[in-house]
């Protein structure tokens, strides 16, 4: 990488975005209506995006965002943005990728304020700075105030008190202040465990958390510490910096959706943490949409956490990358660029190694539990402390378990390349901010520029006929409702018939494992040599063998249960994928007809207007029928020598059945001979089917109906959004045309300015984005 040309490159984007500063600074000065009470009554929160129409807190954001991306160029820093839930093992990941624990671990949301991790040579012991501490310090003051009068007993019932918050309450009390700075891991703990117990008592009392003076990316905790994997490479221009932001909702405060928004709009990447175990929770959900949102402008990459507990009946890698990219992600990420991979074990692997390459011998496990935790996934369940004595041994236990991790391949992949195109990642996120920018400004003061040269009648009848569109909307998103219950009613239905057919299928392959025939033969006799059978009983002399056609049995079913799973799985999935791109076309074509009248109206009127369709979010049609198979068929397996009471495979069909004790010594009964109820197991399985596929069914038809209500509400509360949208930029031309002549020559020179400034700024971004990405494919040679 030649270094002349990243230094250019830097100072043409350092320009450009200078001159949007400024660009947008003469915009302030423009009369606006304030759209922001709309936004909210519409949608229920304050707008993050630069819409049609600015307004004042649209100004506020992209002015945000703009000096976020200077401050970015300044440093060429690129910053990778983590989000995920709470359980799927954000914290863990990071401490992975670093490499040493930065972050601490505990059940409940750990990320309150976002918090930056910036590589940092040579910074072996991770330091953290807190700059900006005031805003906390005056919090801490609030509550002391407010706990003095507060009745302890009371708050005991409103708030768990743990160790870690009689700690901060005895701050608290004391009014002991937060430090600027924090050298060590433990320091560090205990100041972001604080924070977040900050956060959950501060609801407790009802005292407003400080989260706004937290907006900047400046102002949050910085760690500094030297990434293990990085250590000793070549050094490169820029610097990496993590971006550990909070998951939705976390802490049950629901306006952290919103800090998440802002945070990742203004990353230079995004690394999506996903739990293996829960792809298509509501939870999950969330983050995909978050991130989904910002994913034309910032690279996506994910990380699938907890992989390793697949087992040999899961998704493997591949499909797992198919999945999440065509399915769940909607083709806004890459199969490639999706990683399967085990946080826990890549953290365990890194830790260990660490310890024998610092002191020679793993802590005494009896004092630090990840040892223990390190022993069991490496060693064994098995282990003995003396395992632990031998370096080497575990040096070569803790290389397998990285490699078992799989995480190897995202850093190679991700973080290596991150580190070395670090300028790059922050010129290209800058450019393509600006590009945004320049967009939407220009076709904003375009907008009202028209409005200036328009008849006075002609604005007042524009207004007028908006307000009847707006009416109209209502009648069409009563037919539209209509078009889309018929379509979900249809699918359904289809739905219902193909569950049917695999409930038919499914017991008739059952039906066959119960046949006397096929049972004998499992058995491994013959019907005319050895035990009799009837056509309802299966009657053996030997008690071992009885269990083993019960053991035989009990396999063959979950292989039917499982073969039907998969098949009910991808078969809802696909049509519940093409059920949403069905109702995204009924609701765009019952709205066509105002979108084609609006534009006809406008441009009559000598007005380009932009108006695009909402999408339709309704990702939850993914029915996730897996879940529903989990505790199917208990998969334990005890010595065939237990006794006939405790049977692994009783247990294992009783609990599949969901019926523990219901009786197996009905079926099974040690006398002189060993007598298998064959009508009557059978008959219980054949209830079990039915009452399964009715479940499917009713969750089926509950999820669509949330799922629909939901994306279709969205729906029309966005387009609602765009028409009051247009209208206020109509009054706002309006009320320019009232006032006289010189006042209106001035603010139409002003916006001809800036159009003219927007227009430089996107050709001039356009070019430097295509130079970058020259620049991206020349280092990927």
């Amino acid at each position: 990488m030649h270094t002349q040309t990243l230094f250019e490159l830097s100072q043409e984007a350092e320009r450009l975005l200078q001159l949007a500063l400024q660009n947008l600074d003469s915009l302030k000065s423009i009369p606006v209506a304030m759209l922001d009470n709309t936004t909210a009554a519409i949608t229920g929160e304050t707008n993050n995006v630069l819409p049609l129409h600015f307004s004042a807190r649209s100004l506020e954001t992209q002015q945000a965002m703009l000096n976020n991306e200077l401050r970015k160029i300044t440093r060429l820093e690129m910053v990778l943005a983590i989000v995920g839930t709470m359980k799927a093992g954000k914290s863990t990941t990071i401490n992975a990728i670093v490499g040493t624990e930065v972050l601490p671990n505990r059940n409940r949301p750990m990320t309150a304020l976002p918090t930056l991790i910036r590589h940092t040579p040579g910074q072996k012991e991770p330091v953290l700075h807190f700059a900006h501490v005031s805003p906390i310090d005056a919090l801490i003051k609030q509550l002391q105030q407010k706990l003095s009068n507060y009745d302890r007993g009371k708050l005991t019932r409103r708030l768990e008190i743990d160790k870690d918050m009689n700690t901060l309450l005895g701050r608290i009390e004391q009014g002991e202040a937060f430090e600027k700075h924090y050298l060590g891991a433990q320091p560090i703990f205990q100041c972001l465990k604080s924070l977040n117990d900050l956060v959950r008592l501060s609801r407790a009392l009802r005292v407003d958390f400080p989260f706004s003076d937290y907006a900047a990316i400046e102002h949050i905790p910085v760690i500094e510490v030297e990434f293990v994997h990085l250590a000793g490479l070549n050094a490169h221009p820029g610097q990496l910096t993590l971006l550990d932001t909070p998951g939705p909702n976390e802490a049950g405060q629901p306006h952290l959706q919103r800090m998440l928004s802002e945070q990742l709009a203004r990353a230079s990447a995004v690394l999506a943490v996903m739990d293996y175990t829960q792809l298509k929770s509501v939870s999950d959900e969330e983050v995909r949409q978050a991130i989904s949102a910002v994913g034309k402008s910032v690279p996506l990459f994910a990380l699938v956490n907890k992989f390793d507990q697949k087992d040999r009946n899961s998704d493997d890698e591949e499909q797992v990358r198919a999945m999440i990219s065509g399915t769940l992600m909607k083709g806004h990420i890459s199969p490639g660029q999706i990683f399967p991979v085990s946080s826990m074990w890549a953290y365990l692997a890194n830790r260990a190694r660490s310890e024998i390459t610092s002191r020679g011998v793993l802590p005494d496990p009896r004092e630090q539990r990840w040892v223990q935790d390190f022993a069991e996934a490496a060693l064994g369940r098995r282990w003995r402390t003396a395992d632990l004595a031998d370096a080497d041994h575990i040096r070569h236990a803790a290389d397998l378990l990285w490699e078992d991790s799989l995480f190897e391949q995202p850093i190679r992949k991700l973080i290596y390349a991150a580190y070395a195109n670090a300028s790059l990642y922050a010129l290209r996120s800058a450019s393509h901010k600006l590009l945004n920018y320049a967009n939407n400004t220009r076709e904003y003061l375009d907008f009202r520029y028209q409005g200036l040269t328009v008849a006075f009648d002609e604005l007042q009848r524009n207004i007028a006929r908006l307000e009847e569109d707006m009416i109209l909307l209502q009648g069409r998103q009563e037919r539209a409702r209509d078009e889309v219950d018929h379509e979900v009613s249809q699918a359904l239905a289809a739905a219902d018939r193909f569950i049917s057919l695999q409930q038919t299928q499914l017991q008739q392959a059952i039906g066959a494992i119960f046949d006397a025939e096929n049972l004998l033969e499992l058995a491994g006799v013959r019907p005319e040599s050895g035990p009799t059978a009837a056509p309802e009983r299966l009657v053996l002399e030997d008690e071992g063998q009885a269990q083993v056609v019960l053991n035989k049995v009990s396999a063959a079913c979950e292989m039917v249960m499982l073969d039907a799973q998969n098949k009910i799985s991808r078969e809802l999935a696909l049509r519940f994928d093409l059920l949403e791109s069905t109702l995204a076309r009924a609701l765009n074509e019952a709205m066509r007809p105002i979108e084609t009248r609006i534009k006809e109206e406008l441009s009559h009127a000598g007005f380009r207007a932009r108006i695009s369709f909402p999408a339709f979010q309704a990702s939850q049609l993914n029915f996730n029928t897996r879940g529903l198979f989990n505790d199917a068929i208990a998969r334990e397996h005890r010595p065939t020598g237990v006794a006939s009471g405790t049977s692994s495979v009783r247990e294992a069909l009783s609990r599949w059945l969901n019926n523990p004790g219901w009786g197996w010594e009905d079926y099974v009964m040690t006398r002189t001979h060993y007598v298998i109820d064959v009508a009557q197991l059978y008959a219980r399985f054949m209830e079990h089917v039915t009452q399964f596929c009715e479940q499917i069914r009713k969750a089926l038809s509950a999820q669509v109906d949330v799922s629909v209500t939901a994306g279709m509400a969205t729906f029309f509360a966005e387009f609602s959004l765009c028409l009051a949208s247009l209208q206020e930029s109509l009054r706002d031309s309006l009320a320019v045309r009232q006032q006289n002549e010189h006042a209106t020559r001035a603010l139409g020179q002003l916006l001809q300015q800036g159009i003219s400034t927007a227009t430089w700024i996107q050709e001039d971004t356009r070019l430097l984005r295509d130079d970058i990405q020259t620049l991206f494919a020349a280092e990927q040679l």
